[in-house]
């Protein structure tokens, strides 16, 4: 099973990609996903499925056969980035969180591999009260040039944490942390800095995946450019990450992390080398003083039960030269996922049990 991916032509975001005329090869068991929006998915408090894509929400009754669309924003100051993240909380509340490339900056110097003072991109959330048919006035929560948001989490005690990054200007590097709120999204507390050191427009820590595990601690899965995710964990919902080491073998490439109706844990990433391989090219200079495997040719999933041993990674999609990367996962109904990736714009469905 086959299909032909062609990069759109779509600037200041995640979607550009290589340009390649080879077929995108997809696992026997996987199909693909027809459906006009890339996501991210969640089902408001009256069951229809909301989507986010293209500055407005879309929702449907019918299990995404059709969809409505409802406008997000009331002026055009505001520009959803494909880093964007979506989360109903129990009370019925949908929160979105996006970088704001409708405002942004962004300028690096060669000579001094560092960037200006006025790069710039803002983070902010806006709230839905009606499932995600009109939606309140956006609040800025995080200034500077805060690229990325892909993760938002209600815990079992109420709070609700979104992963964050910015740039740290002065070493040249971006930095993780994560934001949490205890009154649905109104206000937000900042946590410490992640940094890893490094240098470059791609180096340090960012773009990571949160997830709270079974012993009521979070995990934050980061990514680098050492050949592994950074894991960190928190004791106290997000507002401080104390215990850091290596993680599991990665590209320099985000991961999503998702937790099932089953109880497993569900991983979606790019693998550090293609299956079967050892080596791949890698980048650096200005994107990182560290060479950095950008192997992106190939998407897989893994699964645990309690973040100590995983399945071995299944590659669910590969395409020689392209890059299916930034994924979001959402299931639909009990082990039933739709994997959809912002770049390459993938859109598959699979069954849990086919692979576990």
């Amino acid at each position: 099973m086959t299909k032909r991916i062609a990069a759109p032509d779509i600037t200041l975001n995640f979607r550009l990609a290589p340009k390649t005329e080879a077929p995108v090869c997809l696992h026997p068991k996987i199909q693909s996903l027809k459906q006009p929006v890339l996501g991210p998915f969640v089902r408001n408090a009256n069951n229809q499925l909301v989507a986010i894509d293209n500055n407005q929400a879309h929702l449907s009754e019918d299990s995404g056969q059709t969809w409505q669309a409802c406008p997000i924003f009331k002026t055009d100051d505001f520009y959803i980035g494909d880093s964007r993240s979506l989360i109903c909380l129990d009370s019925g509340v949908l929160i979105l969180s996006f970088a704001n490339v409708g405002n942004m900056h962004f300028n690096w110097r060669r000579k001094t591999n560092s960037p200006t003072k006025n790069c710039s991109l803002a983070h902010y959330i806006v709230r839905s009260f009606d499932g995600g048919k009109t939606w309140q006035t956006p609040q800025k929560i995080q200034s500077g040039y805060a690229a990325a948001t892909s993760t938002l989490i209600q815990l079992k005690t109420g709070e609700v944490v979104v992963s964050a990054q910015n740039l740290d200007y002065q070493n040249a590097r971006h930095y993780a942390l994560s934001l949490v709120s205890n009154d649905e999204g109104e206000t937000w507390q900042a946590s410490n800095r992640l940094d890893i050191g490094g240098r470059g427009h791609h180096g340090g820590c960012y773009e990571g995946t949160l997830i709270e595990l079974n012993d009521g601690r979070l995990w934050y899965c980061i990514r680098t450019n050492q050949d592994w995710f950074w894991d960190a964990y928190s004791n106290d919902q997000g507002l401080t990450w104390l215990e850091t080491k290596p993680g599991l073998p990665a590209s320099s490439s985000p991961a999503m992390l998702t937790r099932l109706q089953s109880g497993r844990m569900a991983l979606v990433y790019n693998p550090l080398y293609p299956e079967g391989k050892t080596e791949f090219a890698r980048r650096a200079g200005q994107f990182s003083e560290v060479a950095a495997s950008w192997m992106r040719e190939e998407l897989a999933i893994r699964f645990s039960d309690d973040a100590q041993t995983w399945s071995k990674p299944v590659v669910i999609a590969a395409c020689k030269g392209a890059w299916l990367a930034y994924p979001m996962v959402f299931e639909v109904e009990a082990g039933v996922l739709w994997i959809t990736t912002l770049q390459s714009e993938l859109k598959l469905v699979l069954n849990e049990s086919d692979f576990v």
